[in-house]
């Protein structure tokens, strides 16, 4: 009987992830592979962050910039920012 509902509970699971997996995009993107998504090198993404004001999250040594806040920075990106 514990046997059958860990075996239903493993199942559950699996597909619950498979699910979910589909929709959810990157949460945390490392400075080096937003630009490379963005198509600009490092040091010029870097400048973007600071210029367009883009949030990004500092754990340990390492900064990160949310994957929404990204998506939004792209989607505004195609409106012309100001020389």
């Amino acid at each position: 009987m514990l046997e059958d509902w860990r075996k239903e509970q493993s199942t559950k699971m699996l597909t619950e992830t498979a699910a979910n997996s589909q929709v959810r995009t990157k949460m945390f993107l490392d400075i080096p592979t937003a630009a490379e998504m963005a198509g600009f090198s490092i040091r010029h993404f870097r400048r973007i962050i600071e210029e367009d004001r883009i949030p990004i999250v500092q754990i340990g040594r390492k900064f990160f910039i949310l994957g929404r806040d990204f998506s939004n920075w792209e989607s505004s990106k195609k409106v012309k920012r100001p020389a």
